[in-house]
């Protein structure tokens, strides 16, 4: 014989809801002992069932070893469970479990029904999923007496079957028949498990490393790391990193930036354009801080250094979108492509770029006139293909 005693998953408080469905089991099992008629009138009869039997033929129970199996594995399971869920948590998916397994055997059977296994069947179809790889410490009654730890889905197990054997021997004994309501246990199983894998992937229940859902995804992840062996990947191979040369120039443009900021700190603005023409020379991606890529662009412009700050400011346009005056950089990016440098598509998207955020009637009369000044885009020549999508 086998009795459970506790299970290793601590608690993290005090499970109330828990005792008191014992304690109430306990106590209405007495009253029915005594008024055996009481039983009678709140027990589920499939055949006429009312929607108060759903709930309270979950409160009776035929004889002492049928209560006495259903509390010490509800307290066993149910403890965790309800840590897990909370106190009215716990208490609304106990009784659901219990109603769904009601509903189940109305369905299946015509025998009526009373006891809390479809509850608990619940309750222990939610640890499953919570706590899948706990162990239950247990008592054990052979030829001696010991204590040993087992995995939790062995005394699950065991409690269907010992339940099962220990009512059917009972009934056999009493007249000979089989009245363990197999479909009630089944329907709370496939409730918890299903309802709390739900509330798992939702959120609605705290998640740790060791409930059921971590525990497929580490699954997977080993899956799909064997399926890359299997397919040639070497997990102990060394694939030395590749050298990546060192850029003969860093140091070059090191200095060069440097030097452009202590001149433009010096106000030597000139000077520093100078330098920019020769950064741009070793590298035509580098850009300047914020202020002093956009100083130098400014004086490229004055000193008609068109392509160059041209470049300039595509550099800035590019790195800096988030410039709260770009409006006008656009602006003069257009100025420079219709007038110094013939470039008159990039002219236009700059003008109506531009146009978009200026609110300065000059600016934007200004940008107006360069449009109309190099005009609509070129029609296509005649007899030229359309374009498709």
């Amino acid at each position: 014989m086998l009795i459970p005693l506790r299970t290793d998953s601590p608690l993290r408080s005090t499970p109330w809801v828990n005792w008191a469905l014992i304690l109430v089991n306990v106590v209405i099992f007495g009253i029915t002992t005594k008024w055996p008629q009481v039983k009678e009138d709140y027990v589920l009869n499939p055949m006429h069932p009312h929607l108060v039997n759903y709930f309270t033929y979950q409160f009776l129970h035929e004889n002492i070893p049928h209560v006495l199996f259903n509390m010490l594995f509800l307290y066993v399971f149910g403890n965790n469970v309800n840590d897990r869920m909370g106190n009215f948590g716990y208490l609304a998916f106990y009784l659901a479990g219990g109603v769904f397994s009601g509903i189940a055997h109305v369905f299946f059977e015509k025998a009526n029904i009373l006891g809390a296994s479809g509850a608990i069947a619940a309750v222990i179809g939610a640890y499953l999923v919570l706590l899948p790889r706990s162990h239950i410490t247990i008592i054990y009654l052979l030829f001696f007496i010991g204590v040993a730890e087992i995995p939790s889905i062995w005394l699950i197990l065991g409690y269907f079957v010992l339940q099962d054997v220990a009512l059917q021997l009972f009934h056999s004994s009493m007249n000979g028949s089989d009245n363990v309501a197999h479909v009630a246990h089944i329907g709370g199983t496939f409730f918890g498990l299903s309802v709390c894998i739900f509330m798992l992937a939702a959120h609605l229940l705290p998640r740790d490393q060791f409930d059921v859902l971590a525990l497929m995804h580490r699954w997977n992840k080993r899956r799909q790391y064997q399926d890359l062996v299997r397919k040639g990947y070497d997990p102990f191979a060394y694939v030395p990193p590749k050298r990546v040369a060192p850029d003969p120039n860093l140091d070059r443009i090191h200095d060069i930036r440097a030097e452009i900021s202590e001149l433009l700190a010096q106000h030597k603005v000139e000077e520093a354009a100078r330098q920019y023409i020769n950064l741009q020379e070793i590298d035509s991606r580098q850009v300047l801080s914020k202020q002093n890529q956009l100083d130098v662009a400014n004086q490229l412009y004055s000193d008609g250094q068109y392509p160059v700050a041209a470049n300039a400011y595509e550099l800035f346009i590019q790195h800096y979108p988030k410039y709260e005056s770009l409006e006008h950089v656009r602006l003069m990016l257009g100025m420079l492509y219709s007038r110094y440098l013939g470039r008159y598509d990039a002219a236009r998207e700059q003008f109506k770029l531009a146009l978009d955020r200026l609110h300065n009637e000059r600016e934007r009369e200004l940008a107006s006139s360069e449009l109309e000044r190099i005009g609509p885009p070129p029609a296509p020549p005649p007899g030229s293909a359309p374009t498709t999508a």
